[in-house]
C-alpha cells in the first residue's frame, strides 16, 4: 500500500485545524455547537478540525468571528502550534483570554442548599405531589 507524503501545506492545514478545536473549546463551545452556529454540517467542521478535508477560508473567518478571534491571530497560533510540535525552539505560549461568564477566585461565593423567605407552611411545593 502506498501512502500519500504529507505536504507543508497539508501539516499547516492540519495544525489549522487542531488551532480551531483549541479556539472553540477555549471559547467553550463544541464542534456541534460551533457547527450550528456558523451554519454547517456537523461532520463537514469535524473533517476540518481534524485535517482530514481542507479547510475553506470562510470557515476559517466564520469560526473567528463566532469566537471573536481575529483571523491572523488563529492562523499566528497555528503556526507556533506547528512549530513546536516540530520541536522547532521559536514557539510561543499564548496567553489564553479570561472568559467574562467565569468568576475569578475573589468572586467565590458559599452555596447555600436552599434559602427562601416564605415559611414553611406557604411553601407551595406540597400543592404538586
Amino acid at each position: 500500500m502506498v501512502s500519500q507524503m504529507e505536504t507543508p501545506a497539508d501539516l499547516f492545514n492540519a495544525a489549522v485545524g487542531r488551532q480551531l478545536r483549541a479556539e472553540i473549546a477555549a471559547s467553550r463551545s463544541s464542534i456541534a455547537a460551533m457547527a450550528r452556529t456558523i451554519g454547517i454540517a456537523r461532520s463537514a467542521l469535524d473533517n476540518y478540525v481534524t485535517g482530514k478535508r481542507a479547510i475553506p477560508v470562510p470557515i476559517v473567518y466564520a469560526v473567528c468571528v463566532a469566537v471573536d478571534l481575529e483571523p491572523h491571530v488563529l492562523l499566528s497560533r497555528a503556526e507556533e502550534r506547528l512549530q513546536a510540535e516540530d520541536g522547532a525552539p521559536r514557539a510561543r505560549i499564548s496567553v489564553l483570554r479570561r472568559t467574562p461568564d467565569v468568576p475569578g477566585p475573589r468572586e467565590d461565593l458559599s452555596e447555600v442548599a436552599f434559602a427562601s423567605h416564605l415559611r414553611h407552611d406557604a411553601d407551595t411545593d406540597d400543592l404538586y405531589e
